[in-house]
């Protein structure tokens, strides 16, 4: 059995490539997080007695207050008594 040599090219990126690059992930995330809570109301409606959309949006806002702590503003950790 032969083996190969492995190369690995490193290729050098800039702070600003790199933040530039992760606010395009971002907003594209944003984006689609907007599409599936708009088809999430959606399918809440045809059950909207399934507590189960409730107790996921109550997770989800969790996580987006989280977030939205990790960018600098800590209102809604504060609002909801959350620990950051």
């Amino acid at each position: 059995m032969s083996s190969m040599q492995r190369t690995n090219k490193q290729t050098k990126q800039t702070a600003a490539e790199c933040y530039a690059a992760r606010h395009a992930e971002c907003a594209d995330l944003l984006k689609r997080i907007a599409a599936r809570l708009d088809q999430h109301q959606k399918d809440q409606t045809q059950e909207p007695a399934n507590w189960g959309y409730a107790g996921d949006l109550g997770r989800v806002t969790e996580e987006l207050a989280y977030v939205l702590a990790g960018l600098g503003d800590h209102s809604a950790v504060d609002a909801k008594g959350l620990e950051y």
